[in-house]
């Protein structure tokens, strides 16, 4: 080796140094593991403020720099929620390297773009599936995805079916890899079973709290320690990071084989009602058909981000597909009043050919109405004669936000008449069932068991048909 060789070699190996010390004060630690392994699943589930966005973030842009035939897609249930999350935390992330300069981020749509090779940072939603089949790199591979805040799928099944798309020949030492990041909020949740209760030797799972966050200060740490005294259920959740329900579950009537029905043609001659809570972040539109005995079936489900009033109106009434509906239901802040227009959003909406009845806002009132539409009761099979569970409001399965929501949704840590208006993602379906049932009676008290039709001979045509005395 030359004296030139010699002092390039040691140039280099001091800025290795120099890099993996800088790097150490930047990341912290409590994720080495993190950092190094190369199976196909990281988890990461992890208590408030314990860094694994923002570590996960960081390790992306390096390791992008470091590979140049990498490229990233970032996952959420709603595409638009990416621009205060993952999209912050990798451009967060570049400044913190001193990179920013080398990189491109675009905010509509959102994109991030290595300049040096092109590579490419994708952030796609669950709500626009067509984006999802479609992923494709101009250069290298797509070979990283980043699925943040995975305890809103609530279905397996989508994970499982974009996991298959992760998939051929890996080039230039490269890998194939999955990173999931999310709050154990709901302890029922399939990714407790599968990468926690068992041990997946392709999966590397990791559980994080705020101890191994070095940049709180020492008030920040307090703040979560003394929910041990105060709130011991939210505790296990944010200050542990372990699987739980902070606060209790708030419709805990609520059962998966009581409430949820597989789908039926809907008479014609029952009543038929929508109701909403609409924002950019989410319009969630829903259906509901009330039958003769005052049982209500949602049967319908538009859940959807990012819609302007004229593409909700025209979302809806693609849905509506002719429904004949009886009465609308929205939310009092339907009446706010747009800068631009002055114009308040219902006149907006009206405008557009939708029209509604504003609902009460009364919170605690509406959740009680609600819950006693869920609280269950035991019927008879007319036809079988046995017995079974059901409700006086129950849910088609093609509703699936809704049941998801209904299921995870929480008591105020604060008030425990009201439901918790965090995660955010899971409020809008409840909030949007509330408007109805504050907008109706409370159902039935008493629950008679369903009588079979009397029916009697007539004659069609010299025919022997069978009609009952009502439909008669």
């Amino acid at each position: 080796m030359t004296d030139k060789e010699k002092l390039q070699f040691a140039v280099a190996i001091k800025y290795k140094q120099m890099w993996e010390e800088n790097h150490k004060k930047l990341i912290g630690g409590g994720y080495d593991e993190f950092w190094e392994t190369k199976k196909r699943y990281r988890v990461v589930k992890g208590g408030r403020s314990s860094k694994k966005s923002t570590t996960t973030a960081m390790w992306y842009i390096d390791k992008m720099m470091e590979y140049p035939l990498s490229n990233l897609v970032c996952i959420r249930k709603t595409g638009n929620t990416h621009k205060n999350s993952t999209f912050a935390e990798l451009k967060k992330a570049c400044i913190r390297y001193g990179v920013l300069d080398k990189w491109k981020f675009n905010e509509n749509p959102c994109e991030g773009t290595y300049l040096k090779t092109g590579q490419k940072i994708l952030f796609r939603g669950f709500d626009e599936p067509l984006k999802l089949t479609s992923l494709t790199v101009e250069v290298g591979v797509l070979c990283w995805a980043w699925w943040e805040e995975v305890y809103e799928i609530d279905d397996e099944e989508e994970f499982n079916t974009f996991d298959e798309g992760i998939r051929g020949e890996m080039p230039g030492g490269l890998w194939k890899q999955l990173t999931l990041t999310y709050n154990p909020w709901i302890n029922s949740h399939w990714t407790k079973k599968r990468f926690f209760d068992s041990v997946d030797p392709n999966a590397f799972a990791l559980t994080t709290t705020h101890k191994c966050n070095e940049f709180l200060d020492e008030l920040d740490h307090q703040k979560i320690e003394d929910l041990q005294v105060t709130n011991p259920d939210r505790y296990q959740v944010v200050g542990l990071g372990e699987y739980g329900m902070p606060g209790g579950s708030y419709f805990d009537e609520f059962r998966k084989d009581t409430h949820v029905i597989k789908p039926f043609i809907i008479p014609e001659d029952w009543k038929r009602y929508t109701t909403k809570d609409y924002g950019l972040d989410m319009l969630a539109n829903y259906w509901i058909a009330v039958d003769y005995q005052g049982k209500a079936y949602v049967y319908k489900e538009l859940y959807e981000s990012n819609l302007i009033i004229s593409s909700a109106v025209k979302r809806i009434t693609e849905i509506n597909n002719g429904d004949k509906i009886y009465e609308k239901f929205a939310p009092p802040d339907m009446r706010n009043r747009q800068k631009d227009t002055g114009e308040s959003i219902q006149e907006t909406f009206e405008k557009h050919g939708e029209c509604f009845t504003i609902a009460s806002n009364d919170r605690v009132t509406g959740w009680y109405n609600l819950k006693e539409w869920l609280k269950p009761y035991e019927t008879t099979d007319i036809q079988t004669g046995e017995k079974y569970m059901t409700a006086d409001l129950v849910i088609f399965n093609n509703c699936k936000n809704l049941i998801r929501s209904i299921k995870s949704i929480c008591s105020d840590e604060k008030d425990p008449n009201d439901c918790a208006t965090e995660p955010h993602e899971i409020t809008h379906a409840p909030d949007a069932i509330r408007y109805w049932t504050a907008g109706r009676p409370s159902p039935t008290t008493e629950h008679q068991e369903p009588k079979k039709k009397k029916l009697i001979d007539t004659f069609l045509f010299g025919k022997k048909i069978k009609k009952s005395i009502k439909e008669w």
